[in-house]
């Protein structure tokens, strides 16, 4: 594959040629000097550099297009020949919320470590609207998110089920208890994740959904940590809503409490989210990888 394509693809993509030439490990001067070869061979202006970000030209956005299906076909062979003999290689980039990063991933990806150690995972972690931006942007090959999407140019596969649960600290009168009604969530302060948060949406969808007013709740602080969340609750100053894999091991040794609330469903979709075309073959593989594997994750989480 011809080295100036794929540094033109990664020019555009990071719009910076310093950002470019940091992700190629490569000088800027050499990336400067592979754009004007381009553009001196097609005798048209590919890039913009009179702004504070380069911008592509219409010429450019067409060789853009070009390049990223010759960059996939070359990634198809490649992968395609490395199969036939026995092996798997390359660089996949997975996105992913907070909670899925800190509780899924492990076990995912030292589960796809052990039958592919030559395929290098990079992981970016962030709230849902960091990662699904992550993915549009090319950035990630696939992400992993709760609830569904939509979008025409991507796919949202149904994956897992995570089941959120109300915590409370264990000496709480609702924890002695056991179950609420949903009138008396609006009686106790709220330690809640930040808003943006694919939990904290789902979470106000849900009330939302039952007919009540989010914006009611008495939220005390907001925490990006799930740890800090459940330090706080364990500590009493209010109560919370988490995914209950997060919470398994505090509820188990007695730190936290899980009350249940009366007339309210909070189970979520885990989706696997990939572009529904030019997918990179690598992500084609992890995610049939995810499906063959879905039964053997949810044993490991159900700790």
């Amino acid at each position: 594959m011809d080295d100036q394509l794929l540094t033109f693809v990664t020019v555009v993509e990071k719009k910076s040629f310093s950002l470019a030439a940091r992700e190629l490990h490569v000088t800027q001067p050499a990336v400067t000097s592979q754009i004007r070869n381009l553009e001196k061979y097609y005798g048209v202006k590919l890039l913009n550099r009179d702004t504070k970000f380069v911008e592509v030209t219409p010429a450019g956005k067409v060789l853009y297009d070009y390049a990223k299906q010759i960059i996939t076909l070359y990634q198809q062979a490649q992968l395609t020949l490395k199969e036939l003999g026995g092996i798997l290689r390359g660089r996949l980039c997975i996105g992913a919320t907070y909670t899925i990063a800190e509780i899924i991933l492990p076990h995912l990806i030292g589960l796809f470590k052990t039958d592919f150690p030559d395929v290098d995972v990079v992981i970016s972690v962030g709230n849902r609207e960091e990662v699904y931006r992550c993915l549009l942007e090319g950035k990630c090959d696939l992400i992993l998110v709760a609830g569904d999407c939509e979008n025409r140019n991507i796919t949202c596969e149904k994956w897992l089920i995570d089941n959120l649960v109300l915590i409370v600290n264990p000496e709480h009168p609702w924890a002695k208890r056991g179950c609420i009604s949903l009138t008396e969530l609006f009686e106790e302060r709220f330690i809640m994740r930040e808003a943006g948060s694919s939990l904290r949406q789902y979470w106000e969808k849900a009330l939302k959904d039952a007919g009540l007013d989010p914006d009611k709740l008495n939220v005390f602080i907001e925490f990006s940590s799930h740890t800090a969340i459940k330090k706080w609750v364990e500590l009493n100053f209010g109560v919370s809503v988490l995914s209950e894999w997060v919470v398994a091991q505090e509820v188990k040794f007695g730190l936290l409490a899980k009350v249940e609330i009366k007339g309210l469903s909070l189970s979520r979709n885990i989706n696997l989210v990939y572009p529904r075309y030019g997918a990179h073959p690598l992500t084609k593989e992890f995610l049939k990888f995810c499906r063959r594997n879905k039964d053997r994750l949810s044993a490991v989480l159900e700790y």
